[in-house]
Parts: structure tokens; C-alpha cells; sequence
């Protein structure tokens, strides 16, 4: 690579990136509403330059740490063109989010603690009312959202690439297309356990016919009184020392957790690398049952592959990670909430039956919609086809989701700084490495010390570690969506 390129990343960079950090953490877990993205770019206007990406040259040879590097700071440059660019406009759709209010299902709210609101309203004729938002609101939302969208399409193109869908594809390692197509697939294959055990249940848990069911009915369906009978109150640091005890991994400073409820804070669990390896962070909203469960594993498993690395490293391999290699980690330990043995082991939960297969169909509905997403970001992304996004979104999310989904939100999902449109290709591979865990170590991998000295060896490396070199040393080839439809046949017969 550019050796003055290089130079000038790991000098500019780790300021850039801590402070666009911080100040996406502060927004998302609602401490703070408006932002300074187009103040903190405007000060480094370097990265704003397209000259600076096609600088960066290529990788110095055909070495796994070579390749690495060059993908990462690759990817980090053109991320950070792109959202310098579109900052100005990132700043008025995060101050949106957090901060706009609006009367629905007799509560004030903003965009985001409706979707927590939706979690635990149990009367149906409020959560249509909660989903349906202030039509003022989600207008200028959605006119943010197609204005950011022009210019990260445009920027693309500045840097050479055919699209925005073709520049992430080069940043993930997989074409947009070929990932939607497999993501199409696992639809076809799962169509029909997902639309008679999604239809059993809607009855049973809520009286509700499937063809009456909203998309925004599955999180309270998912979160419902049964499920919150199992799972006690999270206690974040409790259940973290679990999980690391088991293994014994002793991180030099474990992530810091945010369960404080706010009006603008995001109810989707994430974790962001603020200063790692020695501060990490993970935001739950905590809204009771297995959700919070979830949240916080998967957060911790994301902030724990950033927890090993040596300080001194290069830049690129303390702060930047294959994308889809963290979300793996993420899945990876988000999963245990769904394993028999560690919810018996753990939160003493020793129940079969419908419980099970309600854990499970949780898991197999929240992998519909991931795979859901993954084929509409092509049309949004990757053909820039200037068709009804809207009533693409509604036909594509009513079919992954078995219910009735309109496109009211048909940008902001996808354009979300928690979003990834590869998060499906993680999920893609659990099954894989969940094998190889079990079959190295123990079935209850998460209690060896094996188990904890690999994913500590993985994580010391930092970003030298892809996705690609995670399969080789696991012994297993390039996943496919077969793996994972088998491992939902075996555990919902």
C-alpha cells in the first residue's frame, strides 16, 4: 500500500474515529440529542477528498496480514468519505430519532422509544397506533434518509464504484447481489415451517389471526409475559462475569454497560469500540424477557473481539474489524440465550415443549428478517433501480416476515448506523463454527477454558483476523444458506 497513506490513517485516524464514536454513543443511547458528525468530518476535511481512497494502492503482497490491512483501511477510508460527505444530513436524522416527539397509543414518544413501546404494549389497536408514528415525522425522515442516499450513491461513484451496493460489497469480501440471492433461498426454504409454527403461535400466545398479524406484532409476540417468566431481571455484570468465568477470559478492562431507559435511546441493543482494548461499550434498553438476554450477549461478544488487542498494534488492527467477522462474534454468544444446556446451567431454565420451540422459531423469524434485509438493500443498494421503494420494502419484509409490512420505514432500517446489510451472512455462518466449537472442546464449549484460549487467540490478532481466515482455521469451507436451513429443520421438527 501507499506507505504516506498509511501514515496519515494511523496518524488522522484514531482521532476521527474516537470522536465519531463518542458521539454516535452519546446519541444512541439517548444522552444527547443533537450532533457535531459534520463539525467532527469538517475538521479533517482530508478524508473528505475521493484523492485520499484512490491513494491507498494495493496490498504489498498476497500475505493473509497484507491483504487484511489493505481491506480494512480500504474500507475505513471509504466509509469515511461517505459519511463525511452525507454528515450535515447524518446529524439532522440522528437529532430526529432521538429528539422528535409525537402522541401515539396514549403515550409520548420519539421514533425510537416507539419501537421500545412496542415491546410490551399489549393491545393491538395501540401498537398499529404506536407503528404508524406521526405521518409529519416519518415524512421528514424518509426525506433525510433518500437525501443521504443520493449523495452516498453518488460518492460511490466518485471512488469507481458502479454503486453504493458494489463499494460495500468490495468493503464485506461478498457481492450485494450474490448475497441477496442466497439470503432468497433461505425464504424459499423456510417458508413453510415459518408460516405454520409463526400462525400456531399468534393464536395461542395472542388470539391473533396469522393473516391479521403485523411485522409490528412480532416483537411483543417475541417478548411476550411467558418468555419475561424465565427470564429475571438482567443483572448486566452478573451475567457478564458468567459468560467470562466460564471461559475464563480475563479482559484487561471489560465493556461498560448502558441499561438506563431514555426517551432517545436506540431499543435495539448494539456495542461500540470506543477506545479499545480498554473501553468498550454496550447499550441495552431493557424492556424485560429474553430480549435483554440477547442484547447484552451479543454486545458483549462483539466488544470482546476488541478487548484483546495489544494497545501498541497498528491503527487498522486495534480499532477496525472485518464487519461481518464481528458480527459473527456477536451471533455467536447472542445464540446462548437459545442453547438448552446453558439456559439450564446458567438461569436455571429447565423447560421443554412449547418453550423451546418458541425460543427457536424467535431465532428462526429474527433470521427471516435479516435475510429479509439483505435482499432489499440489492434493490436499495445495488441495482439503483428508481422503482417504489416503499412497496418493494412492503412485498419483500411481508413475505420474510409472514405478516403484513408496509414501507414506512423503508430507508431509515437500512441507512441506520446500526445497520448491516451483512448481517445475514454471519448468521450464515453460526452453524458452522458453533460445530466446530462443539466438537473441539465440548458440547458446552462456553464453559472450557479450550474454548475461552481459542476465541483469545482469534482476538489478540485484532483485524489481522477476516472472515475468510476464520473458516480456515475452523476447517470449514465458504458457508452457504443449506447449513442453516438443516439447523433449523433438526431443532424444529
Amino acid at each position: 500500500m501507499n506507505a504516506d497513506t498509511v501514515r496519515f490513517v494511523r496518524s488522522e485516524g484514531l482521532g476521527l474515529l474516537t470522536d465519531i464514536n463518542r458521539e454516535l454513543f452519546l446519541n444512541l443511547t439517548g444522552r444527547k440529542t443533537e450532533t457535531r458528525m459534520a463539525d467532527i468530518y469538517g475538521s479533517r476535511r482530508e478524508f473528505l477528498e475521493p484523492e485520499l481512497f484512490l491513494s491507498r494502492g494495493e496490498a504489498a503482497s498476497g500475505g493473509e496480514e497484507d491483504r487484511a490491512r489493505h481491506g480494512l483501511i480500504s474500507a475505513f477510508l471509504a466509509g469515511s468519505f461517505l459519511e463525511g460527505m452525507s454528515s450535515g444530513i447524518t446529524d439532522r436524522i440522528l437529532a430526529l430519532e432521538s429528539g422528535a416527539q409525537f402522541r401515539a397509543g396514549g403515550r409520548r414518544l420519539t421514533i425510537r422509544s416507539a419501537k421500545a413501546a412496542l415491546l410490551s404494549e399489549p393491545k393491538k389497536h395501540k401498537r398499529d397506533e404506536i407503528a404508524s408514528g406521526n405521518p409529519e415525522v416519518l415524512s421528514e425522515l424518509n426525506d433525510l434518509c433518500r437525501k443521504k442516499l443520493g449523495i452516498i450513491s453518488e460518492c460511490s461513484e466518485s471512488l469507481g464504484f458502479g454503486s453504493y451496493g458494489e463499494l460495500l460489497g468490495a468493503a464485506s469480501g461478498t457481492g450485494i447481489e450474490r448475497l441477496g440471492e442466497e439470503a432468497e433461498k433461505f425464504l424459499d426454504d423456510t417458508d413453510y415451517i415459518a408460516r405454520d409454527m409463526l400462525g400456531w403461535f399468534f393464536m395461542k400466545k395472542m388470539e391473533l389471526p396469522l393473516k391479521d398479524a403485523s411485522i409490528y406484532d412480532l416483537p411483543y409476540l417475541f417478548n411476550s409475559a411467558e418468555l419475561k417468566g424465565y427470564f429475571a431481571e438482567i443483572d448486566p455484570a452478573l451475567l457478564s462475569r458468567t459468560v467470562l468465568e466460564g471461559m475464563t477470559l480475563s479482559p484487561p478492562r471489560g465493556p461498560a454497560f448502558d441499561t438506563d431507559r431514555r426517551e432517545g435511546k436506540e431499543a435495539d441493543g448494539f456495542s461500540i469500540p470506543l477506545d479499545p482494548p480498554f473501553e468498550t461499550a454496550v447499550s441495552v434498553y431493557p424492556a424485560g424477557g429474553i430480549r435483554d438476554y440477547e442484547s447484552l450477549l451479543r454486545g458483549l461478544g462483539r466488544s470482546l473481539s476488541f478487548c484483546f488487542t495489544d494497545p501498541g498494534d497498528d491503527f487498522e488492527f486495534v480499532r477496525l474489524r472485518d464487519v461481518t467477522l464481528a458480527d459473527i462474534f456477536s451471533e455467536l454468544f447472542g445464540g446462548l440465550v437459545c442453547e438448552p444446556r446453558w439456559m439450564r446451567r446458567y438461569l436455571r431454565i429447565d423447560a421443554g415443549g412449547d418453550f423451546l420451540e418458541f425460543v427457536r422459531l424467535r431465532r428462526l423469524m429474527t433470521a427471516r428478517l435479516e435475510a429479509g434485509h439483505a435482499v432489499y438493500a440489492c434493490e436499495l443498494f445495488g441495482k439503483g433501480d428508481p422503482r417504489d421503494l416503499p412497496g418493494i420494502f412492503s412485498d419483500i419484509m411481508s413475505g420474510a416476515s409472514q405478516c403484513k409490512a408496509d414501507g414506512r420505514s423503508c430507508l431509515a432500517e437500512l441507512l441506520s448506523p446500526l445497520s448491516s446489510p451483512f448481517r445475514f451472512k454471519a448468521l450464515i455462518a453460526i452453524p458452522g463454527l458453533r460445530r466446530f466449537m462443539t466438537e473441539s472442546f465440548d458440547e458446552e464449549w462456553w464453559r472450557t477454558d479450550a474454548a475461552g484460549n481459542f476465541l483469545r487467540g482469534l482476538w489478540s490478532e485484532g483485524g489481522r483476523i477476516t472472515e475468510e481466515s476464520l473458516h480456515t482455521r475452523c476447517g470449514s469451507r465458504e458457508p452457504d444458506t443449506k447449513t442453516l436451513v438443516r439447523d433449523f429443520e433438526e431443532t424444529l421438527r
